[in-house]
């Protein structure tokens, strides 16, 4: 019985102009963009939870190409993280406006049991006989340092315009092409640029600050206080104008002490290396205001509180109907 070649290599070839003959490339320019290249590979590994040996050989002639030789204890894991790393640089993103857009609209579950039943096909020793490249595109595009590391390297060649287009192929240990050339030409380049590094806000409806430091005057000046639910001290914006206005023309006194339960707004950005941030807080709400055993709930608490009521006696009205 023959044997099924096996995937085991990666050859990214960058095309320049048909009149430049020349195979030589800035050395800070792809560095850079091996750099990105590879953080998108150390990514896959760290979310497979697999660990894949990585080589590369010398460059090919014909523009610049590089090899990328993969070796691991099973084939499978081979393959599927080389289909990972080609569909990452040759797909183009569904959006590029700002990376919580980027974002699929599925649960924290839902993206877990994706990537857990894709861990339990990577145990097989054998190659797939089919990759199911949906589950494959759920995993890089709900993962922004994946996201960001591609929009970084294709920034890198946009700026770059000796380079003309790209492939990707996938070889066998003897050089044999596998499957089909993949192309992505120059014009788009920065399709793959993610113009925004925001990501969505996250929202804590239950946050609780002590008070350090209000701010008793007009102006945008933040607050500081300690955020109770990760025990750190922060620098916020009071956007409840309903608060502030009563803080500056009742004179709200607040004393060392001094909570509020609130609705804070958590802004998140992601840095050139992909990590995640928070850029800053802002409460949109204040719920309550309390001093040791004195609790004052705000109107707009109020108001808030009693929306969520309705809402959940909706909800419970409907499902006593539908039974």
């Amino acid at each position: 019985m023959t044997k099924e070649p096996t995937i085991n290599k990666l050859e990214l070839h960058y095309y320049f102009d048909e009149s430049d003959s020349s195979h030589t490339m800035d050395a800070f320019i792809r560095n850079k963009c091996e750099f990105e290249l590879l953080q998108i590979y150390n990514e896959f590994q760290r979310e497979l939870g697999i660990d894949i040996k990585l080589e590369t050989e010398a460059f090919e002639e014909g523009g610049l190409t590089e090899l990328w030789t993969l070796m691991g204890k099973y084939p499978n894991q081979i393959t599927i993280l080389i289909t990972l790393i080609i569909a990452a640089i040759s797909r183009i993103p569904l959006k590029k406006s700002s990376l919580e857009k980027q974002d699929l609209e599925l649960s924290i579950a839902e993206r877990k049991l994706n990537i857990e039943n894709l861990k339990k096909e990577l145990n097989e020793k054998e190659s797939p006989n089919h990759i199911n490249i949906d589950v494959l595109n759920i995993i890089i595009d709900s993962n922004p340092k994946i996201l960001k590391h591609v929009s970084n390297y294709y920034k890198q060649l946009n700026n770059y315009p000796k380079v003309k287009k790209i492939s990707t192929t996938k070889l066998d240990e003897k050089k044999q092409i596998l499957e089909e050339t993949t192309y992505i030409k120059r014009t788009d380049f920065d399709k793959f640029i993610i113009e925004n590094d925001d990501l969505e806000p996250t929202i804590d409806e239950n946050a609780t600050i002590e008070i350090i430091s209000p701010v008793l005057k007009k102006g945008k000046y933040k607050w500081k206080g300690i955020y109770l639910k990760k025990e750190k001290t922060i620098d916020f914006y009071m956007k409840d104008k309903a608060f502030k206005q009563s803080v500056i023309a009742e004179g709200i006194e607040f004393k060392n002490g001094t909570f509020i339960d609130c609705i804070l707004e958590i802004s998140r950005k992601i840095n050139e290396v992909g990590e995640i941030i928070f850029s800053s807080y802002a409460v949109t709400t204040v719920l309550k205001k309390h001093f040791e055993n004195t609790v004052v709930e705000t109107p707009q608490g109020k108001k808030h509180r009693e929306i969520k009521e309705a809402k959940k006696n909706q909800f419970n009205l409907f499902e006593d109907n539908s039974e």
